[in-house]
């Protein structure tokens, strides 16, 4: 695929407040986790960061109930999503279609402008610490789910099931943690592992 239909993708439109407050929090820290990369983020992190406590306090006082207290939290949430939406087109911009600077940033790649069959899709149902896989289906085939946090390392890998169809979820994983998944097609011909995604569980 072409790098520049490569685009970067933060999946927290349709999160909760707390969901977002911990999705921001888990940009910000790979970020400032990789200085030799992201050198000058833009907004800072700092920026982010205090606009994501002011968020949290809105928050957890709008728990109590009232109008002016929600509208108030609601206005704080506009901010955070404004600030982590030019976070997301500074990396792309830094990225430049490179998947592996997306990653690192714990956000995620969609494609745009072209339309190409998908081989291997991971993705997040509504249960915390899950994950949903699906590939597309193959003939006489077992499919062998396997996950791991460091890609890296090919002793890593943890094999989580091993299915006659082509797709499945992984629970019990720990939320706001960068996964990597893969699924390795096994039939006659012999075993063909498609190309790892990577997700955070909510």
């Amino acid at each position: 695929m072409n790098n520049q239909f490569k685009k970067v993708a933060l999946n927290v439109s349709k999160l909760s407040v707390p969901q977002k407050i911990n999705k921001g929090r888990m940009f910000v820290d790979s970020i400032a986790s990789n200085p030799a990369i992201f050198i000058n983020p833009m907004p800072s992190l700092a920026v982010i960061s205090s606009a994501i406590d002011d968020l949290e306090i809105a928050w957890n006082e709008a728990t109590d109930g009232g109008k002016s207290k929600t509208a108030i939290m609601h206005d704080k949430e506009r901010i955070v999503m404004k600030l982590l939406y030019d976070l997301a087109h500074y990396v792309e911009g830094i990225a430049f279609g490179n998947e592996e600077i997306i990653h690192l940033a714990s956000m995620s790649v969609k494609q745009v402008g072209i339309k190409t069959p998908i081989d291997f899709e991971v993705f997040l149902p509504d249960d915390r610490g899950a994950v949903g896989l699906k590939c597309k289906a193959r003939p006489k085939t077992l499919y062998r789910w396997e996950h791991c946090k460091d890609p890296l390392n090919s002793n890593s890998w943890v094999i989580a099931m091993t299915t006659d169809v082509s797709s499945t979820f992984i629970g019990n994983l720990e939320s706001n943690v960068l996964y990597w998944f893969r699924v390795v097609q096994i039939n006659k011909v012999g075993e063909h592992a498609l190309a790892a995604k990577c997700i955070a569980p909510l």
